[in-house]
């Protein structure tokens, strides 16, 4: 931050005037806008883009108001954080998704899981199609209505026996945590990483591109050479395997 911005930052923290507050979400929302558009590919057109907007808003003023200047963390990567965690806690409260689309989803957990026992690594998407008995082409129209769904699930809350983490609070840093809770957030990382390590690679690609390179489908096509619908189905698909794998995780038995 420069120094006028942290001025601006002191004098909202000391007395909270609402043109102050107004200054700050007006200098933000482009924030709001990057994880607005880039989660409503995922939604295929069936949530209303101002529904997320006003949801990321809602995420950018609960950051303002939990921001910390002397933690010395960039409040871009702060906010993004708690916008991208309300834009999808949004999408999960829409039941958008159709019942046959949630049956289907079933079976590809069931078939996912079955030829991971059986092979001994991450299946393909053909070996998925042909365990489910359906076409290449059939199997990729069920997952484009089912990356989103995924997407909210793979950010949602892991529970156990009533305790809850939400995977987005992961990459926080809250020096405030306790050793047990640490701890968790660590081994839950470990497990995210060795279960995108059984990707394919071309999906593992994908998500270190969208997640960590902050690429946009189009970016992302550009970089592999194919279109940006494809993209979308190597997303997809990624979720599914990935959202399989860290469903039975239990943060009460790991510690």
């Amino acid at each position: 931050m420069d120094t006028q911005e942290i001025k601006l930052w002191e004098l909202y923290k000391k007395n909270g005037r609402k043109e102050l507050l107004e200054k700050i979400v007006v200098k933000y929302l482009n924030i709001v806008h990057y994880h607005a558009n880039k989660l409503l590919v995922y939604t295929s057109g069936s949530i209303d883009k101002d529904d997320l907007y006003s949801a990321g808003v809602m995420g950018l003023l609960e950051a303002i108001e939990k921001f910390d200047l002397e933690k010395g963390v960039k409040f871009s990567t702060f906010s993004s954080i708690r916008i991208r965690g309300a834009i999808i806690d949004e999408i999960r409260s829409i039941d958008w998704v159709p019942r046959s689309i949630r049956q289907k989803s079933k079976k590809i957990d069931a078939a996912t899981h079955h030829l991971f026992n059986k092979l001994e690594r991450m299946p393909s998407d053909e070996e998925i199609a042909e365990e489910l008995e359906i076409s290449l082409e059939d199997y990729y129209k069920i997952t484009d209505h089912l990356g989103p769904l995924f997407l909210a699930s793979l950010e949602t809350e892991i529970a156990s026996d009533g305790d809850r983490l939400k995977i987005r609070d992961i990459v926080k840093d809250d020096s405030q945590e306790d050793f047990e809770e640490k701890l968790l957030k660590q081994r839950y990382r470990e497990k995210i990483i060795s279960s995108v390590s059984l990707l394919p690679d071309k999906e593992k690609l994908v998500i270190s591109l969208y997640y960590y390179e902050n690429l946009n489908l189009k970016e992302i096509g550009s970089v592999l050479n194919v279109t940006e619908s494809r993209v979308s189905q190597l997303h997809s698909s990624a979720l599914i395997k990935l959202r399989n794998f860290l469903k039975d995780f239990s943060p009460a038995g790991i510690i």
